[in-house]
């Protein structure tokens, strides 16, 4: 799902940089279950400070970075400092049908853009097929308690768009999860607003 106005205003904004660089990463790097991971997927990458993060704080050899607007890849590779050009690869992606082998990597990052897809069950199937035996997924999510206030239609969807194919509770998505055999192995919650946390696959 492409992003609105609104949406692309806070994925891309100074505010939200800082945020991701300095709070979320380091929160995801304490929940690791391993000091570096050489091969990783990031999805949804939008400006491609997620990958940039990937690399600094979570030893990443290599990156490749997906999202499904073209013009956010455009803008990733622009934004790309020119010491990680030959660690990081930007592509346009659809994350409910990546064009990726079976256990294909270490880790694989989602900063806030499972609750983005149409269909997010379709989207943990795929990101578990291409995560190695042992790979981690690391996640930060809203649940639906909070997504559900900005549904096509409502005063605040002018603001950002969830739609309901995204929309999950903590329950739900650590059981889907389960069924696509990676397990929780630490977590955090904000309330019933949001989780953020790592699942490795069996």
């Amino acid at each position: 799902m492409k992003l609105n106005l609104g949406e692309r205003f806070i994925v891309n904004n100074p505010i939200r940089a800082f945020i991701q660089r300095r709070i979320e990463g380091p929160m995801l790097k304490r929940m690791a279950g391993f000091k570096s991971y050489p091969l990783c997927l990031e999805i949804g990458c939008g400006t491609g400070l997620g990958a940039e993060i990937i690399v600094e704080q979570f030893g990443a050899q290599r990156v490749i970075a997906t999202d499904v607007d073209p013009d956010q890849i455009k803008r990733a590779k622009k934004n790309l400092p020119l010491r990680l050009k030959e660690k990081i690869e930007f592509r346009v992606a659809d994350t409910m049908a990546l064009d990726e082998p079976d256990n294909k990597f270490d880790a694989v990052f989602s900063f806030g853009v499972i609750h983005h897809m149409e269909d997010w069950r379709k989207a943990v199937r795929e990101v578990s097929r291409v995560l190695k035996s042992g790979g981690e997924l690391f996640f930060e999510e809203p649940l639906r308690e909070f997504t559900s206030i900005f549904t096509k239609g409502s005063m605040l969807s002018i603001i950002a768009t969830h739609p309901a194919g995204g929309m999950f509770s903590f329950d739900e998505f650590k059981n889907e999860l389960r069924n696509n055999n990676v397990d929780i192995i630490n977590i955090k919650h904000f309330g019933n607003i949001a989780i953020f946390g790592v699942g490795r696959k069996q």
